[in-house]
């Protein structure tokens, strides 16, 4: 693209229409994506070392009563949460389709720990596992055809009576995150490019089919060449998560406030546990 493209660009972008989600499969952008995982500056593209460390105990205590059991992992990203799981006794798989974020955790997987690069629509997750989880809101980033299809194949990979852990955002956040006004910045190298470029971002929010979408036009600083970004995330009510978790076969649906089970968290997620 151009810089004079933008003044044609769509005032009101169909959900999904520009873009699934932000490449996080794309080598180079997973190999910036992994900084942000990895940093204990922010909880932007994971939580720091200390929160996880509270989602896994409670994750362990809670969903797991202290016992060994198979875990799988969907969208791990470098296996945080998995490989604390394995420590304690757990069995781990964990899927994701960004290959920085499973090189990463594939050299530092503890012996109980497996990895698979993948996307989770075609993905095959086997069977056997006491839990599954998709966690820090990833469900809401596929659309609902695809967001039930993991529902379903999360429920045929789980043991009867295991459980599969997703933490979402609320339909309340998402319309926040899409009513944010457009802002820009500039940087030398950041997650969208390793070059000096511009960051215009604009937020949308479709009222008719709850769904919030960030789109990003990312100009380099050198050549003036602009490449766009896009990504929308599903709202749901919490009828809608019960309703879905039923059609999938799911006998019991259950929400908690956060990964720690109690308080809840400023980014505006809520932790459904769903029980086979």
């Amino acid at each position: 693209m151009r810089l004079l493209d933008l003044l044609h660009r769509d005032p009101e972008p169909r959900p999904w229409a520009e873009g699934e989600k932000i490449p996080w499969d794309d080598p180079d952008f997973s190999r910036r994506m992994l900084k942000e995982h990895l940093s204990q500056r922010h909880d932007a593209a994971s939580r720091r070392t200390p929160l996880i460390k509270k989602h896994v105990a409670w994750i362990h205590e809670h969903l797991l009563g202290g016992q060994p059991s198979r875990v799988l992992d969907l969208g791990c990203g470098p296996g945080l949460y998995s490989a604390r799981l394995a420590t304690l006794g757990h069995a781990c798989r964990g899927i994701d389709f960004a290959p920085a974020s499973i090189e990463y955790a594939v050299k530092h997987a503890p012996e109980a720990c497996s990895y698979t690069l993948g996307d989770l629509r075609t993905t095959d997750f086997g069977s056997g596992y006491g839990l599954a989880m998709l966690i820090f809101g990833e469900f809401n980033v596929f659309k609902p055809a695809d967001a039930r299809l993991i529902l379903r194949k999360a429920f045929e990979a789980l043991d009867p009576g295991g459980k599969l852990l997703l933490e979402v955002s609320t339909i309340d956040a998402l319309y926040e995150s899409g009513n944010q006004p457009a802002t820009w910045y500039t940087a030398k190298n950041e997650l969208f490019a390793d070059a000096p470029h511009l960051c215009l971002m604009e937020s949308f929010w479709d009222d008719e089919q709850h769904v919030a979408t960030e789109r990003y036009y990312i100009v380099d600083l050198t050549s003036g060449e602009v490449t766009r970004y896009a990504s929308s995330s599903q709202a749901y009510e919490r009828e809608e998560f019960v309703a879905m978790g039923r059609q999938a076969g799911f006998r019991e649906v259950t929400f908690y406030p956060s990964l720690t089970g109690s308080a809840s968290t400023p980014d505006g997620m809520i932790v459904i546990v769903m029980q086979k």
